[in-house]
């Protein structure tokens, strides 16, 4: 009976000698397992960091290489105008190098591309209003006033949103019939005046009163603000044709496009006199016909820069001497 107490005490007493080393490698074993989730954290938000940090690296590589492709194309777009310039065959039209879009270029990582459209086949808006030769009193040049309502009609525009871009230009505040002065645009709360001057940049028109994101983006491809006012007849869009005079319809200025280029001006007035003849006459009415011309000498460039995913929009309008007088880009 003695021994088998003693068994049982000794068998009893051994058990709490035992637990302690058990607590202890489940403790280092749940030690271990956290410490290797934290170096597993810590690598991987390294990692991460890493490759952030490599794709910040790419991005501002390759907006950078984007950036100088466009301008690349920009100074490209110079040379053409220079060449031509040089080897000038004494007009300008649709049929010369500097007129030929240049497609996407491969150039070390990216590519290139560009085009060149003179701006004198537009309409110039700071011609709206002259000062007269004879009174030296600001004036608003009608039949200019008409060929852009024409031009807004043929758009499907109001031509009643002509009357305040002239009162944005004149130095008055008499408003036009469906103009807007200053008066008109503080109540509207727009938090700016007309400029009673002429336009600096063109994206100035988006502040004329009715002059919608729409409105622009539809009528800003024909409208310029540089150059004599003259309008290239080699180079004007057919809509510009029309806006001349409401005699020429889709029919006759698809003709007038077949005819170019006119190595003169006369080549085309003789075409109106001959085809057209009651437009020839309101033209010399009007003056107007002193406004034509067969030679461009302002241009804009546009040019685009690509590298991988990034890309670059440079904007330049230059003369034949290359000096810039507009440039953005973004």
């Amino acid at each position: 009976m003695k021994r088998r107490l003693r068994k049982k005490q000794t068998h009893t007493g051994s058990t709490p000698s035992t637990q302690p080393g058990k607590d202890q490698r489940g403790f280092a074993l749940l030690l271990s397992l956290v410490i290797l989730f934290l170096l597993v954290v810590i690598i991987l938000e390294s990692d991460f960091q890493a490759r952030a940090d490599l794709r910040a690296a790419g991005n501002f590589r390759d907006d950078l290489q984007a950036f100088y492709l466009a301008r690349s194309a920009i100074s490209a777009g110079k040379g053409l105008i220079k060449e031509d310039t040089r080897n000038s065959n004494g007009y300008d039209g649709l049929d010369e190098l500097w007129a030929t879009p240049i497609p996407d270029y491969p150039l070390g990582d990216g590519l290139l591309s560009g085009v060149i459209v003179d701006e004198e086949r537009k309409i110039n808006l700071n011609k709206l209003v002259e000062i007269s030769q004879t009174t030296g009193a600001e004036a608003v040049v009608t039949w200019r006033v008409d060929q852009l309502k024409r031009l807004f009609e043929l758009l499907e525009l109001d031509p009643n949103g002509v009357d305040p871009i002239i009162d944005w230009i004149d130095s008055d505040d008499e408003t036009q019939p469906f103009g807007a002065e200053a008066g008109d645009y503080r109540d509207c709360d727009e938090g700016y005046c007309p400029k009673n001057g002429p336009f600096e940049t063109l994206r100035e028109l988006q502040m004329v009163r009715g002059i919608s994101d729409n409105i622009y983006r539809i009528i800003s491809p024909y409208l310029t603000i540089y150059g004599e006012g003259k309008i290239n007849i080699n180079t004007a869009d057919a809509l510009v044709l029309q806006s001349f005079n409401e005699a020429i319809d889709e029919t006759e200025a698809r003709r007038i496009t077949e005819k170019r280029p006119f190595e003169e001006v006369s080549a085309f007035t003789n075409h109106l006199q001959k085809e057209l003849a009651a437009v020839w006459q309101d033209m010399l009415d009007a003056g107007s016909h002193t406004w034509l011309t067969a030679r461009s000498d302002v241009f804009l460039l546009t040019a685009v820069g690509r590298v991988n995913t990034t890309r670059k929009d440079a904007y330049a309008v230059v003369d034949r001497s290359g000096k810039s007088l507009y440039f953005r880009i973004e």
